[in-house]
């Protein structure tokens, strides 16, 4: 694949597979590639991550992530808990990281898929059916997204604003349905009609679910598509991620590789 094609395949369809061999002494050095490739500017800190009192709480921080982050700690045979659909970027603005790289070094013995919701093709899916709920969607006070890291003042690791909305002419998502985020939906049955929606029938006809192999890697846009960490049971080795996130889309350029 080209890297023209592999541009329109991550804009097109929201993201693609591809085969990226790791090197054990830079396990990021595949990103930075990657990032050549797709005409991608430097890795992205998020917001939450540039805090100096969770920096001094959490241990790895910065554009480039191991997951776990501690690997070393992680007992074989262990196993996880899944995740919720969130989108990358607790506290950024609606389209705030357009792009996300998952990179496989290790996957478990079981388990252990990224599931992608089509959240954005789901809203406009909704916008044909019932666009009082749809609307509902784009207020601004329509979700909430909070982090639960202790800091003096967890009130300012807190970020209200649409669920869905046009960034540079573009619908962009921020769909995150877990643990960490509050909907709006009290006396809004106009919300409550949404999430019901994105909840049930939505993810049956818009999600896919990828397993990724060692040295394979999941490009996909991160402003049209949540996602979210399946369940898994770790072997012998546990399973190691490392991750990108880039605040812009691929876009062709000339590249000096």
């Amino acid at each position: 694949m080209t890297d023209l094609e592999l541009i329109s395949e991550v804009n097109e369809r929201g993201y693609a597979v591809i085969s990226a061999p790791a090197l054990e002494d830079d396990p990021f050095n595949a990103h930075r590639d990657i990032a050549r490739s797709l005409g991608l500017s430097d890795a992205y800190t998020p917001v939450l991550y540039r805090d100096p009192e969770v920096c001094e709480v959490v241990g790895q921080v910065g554009p480039y992530n191991e997951i776990p982050r501690d690997s070393t700690s992680v007992l074989p045979w262990s196993e996880m808990t899944g995740q919720q659909f969130h989108v990358d970027g607790l506290l950024e603005p609606l389209g705030g990281i357009k792009t996300t790289v998952l990179h496989c070094l290790e996957q478990a013995h079981t388990g252990g898929e990224t599931e992608l919701f089509f959240s954005c093709e789901a809203f406009l899916k909704l916008s044909v059916a019932d666009e009082e709920a749809a609307l509902s969607l784009q207020h601004p006070a329509a979700l909430t997204r909070f982090a639960t890291i202790a800091v003096a003042d967890p009130a300012r690791l807190r970020a209200t604003g649409p669920a869905f909305g046009r960034v540079d002419g573009e619908l962009a998502t921020r769909f995150s349905d877990g643990t960490t985020e509050l909907w709006n939906t009290s006396g809004n049955s106009a919300l409550q009609r949404a999430l019901d929606y994105l909840r049930g029938p939505a993810l049956e006809a818009h999600s896919a679910r990828i397993r990724l192999a060692p040295g394979e890697m999941l490009i996909f846009r991160n402003d049209r598509v949540s996602h979210r960490g399946c369940a898994y049971r770790n072997g012998d080795r546990p399973r190691r991620f490392t991750r990108s996130m880039y605040s812009g889309a691929p876009h062709h350029r000339t590249l000096d590789r």
